[in-house]
């Protein structure tokens, strides 16, 4: 039984949904947010301490510039208060992100990215002031059900079969 790769799918939402709704405006994806130590900006320069310490910095899947607002876009196909915990603290990060000082003095505007209507989502996103967007293309759709399928008879009775399989070859 060969291990499936992860897929990445939250990035390529994400772009497209930008290139969509935002076709004139700076897209900056899997953004980098927060300051930079002034330890690392004084044993490196400004301009090199932005990359040295990108690894260590949380992203924003985008932050998206127009002219009357900075949009910070998150998406979740499954774990929506990861994504509503995230933006309102992504939010205070900006005035202190090197890379959108040029910026900063905009308006934020935070979206949630998900594949449907959550009820519970929507009213914690409008208490947090965070709007929700349900534009899913089919193929995050199609992700989005898969989860309901692993708790099929089939599915579980699959699982075990391997839970048994990696018992015999001693990896459990």
């Amino acid at each position: 039984m060969a291990t499936r790769l992860r897929r990445e799918l939250e990035p390529r939402w994400v772009s497209e949904y930008c290139a969509k709704t935002f076709p004139n405006a700076i897209v900056k994806l899997r953004c980098p947010l927060g300051p930079i130590p002034k330890e690392v900006k004084e044993a490196y320069g400004d301009a090199k301490a932005i990359k040295v310490y990108r690894p260590w910095r949380p992203e924003v899947d985008a932050c998206v510039i127009t002219e009357t607002q900075l949009v910070l876009v998150e998406a979740k196909i499954h774990k929506y208060m990861d994504g509503l915990a995230k933006l309102p603290r992504y939010r205070d990060l900006v005035p202190d992100t090197p890379e959108l000082r040029l910026w900063r003095h905009l308006p934020i505007n935070m979206r949630l990215l998900i594949p449907t209507s959550i009820p519970w989502v929507e009213v914690a996103a409008d208490k947090a002031g965070v709007q929700v967007i349900m534009d899913a293309p089919d193929y995050i759709l199609r992700a989005w059900e898969e989860r309901d399928k692993g708790w099929t008879k089939e599915e579980l009775e699959k699982r075990e079969r391997r839970k048994q399989k990696l018992r015999e070859l001693g990896y459990l």
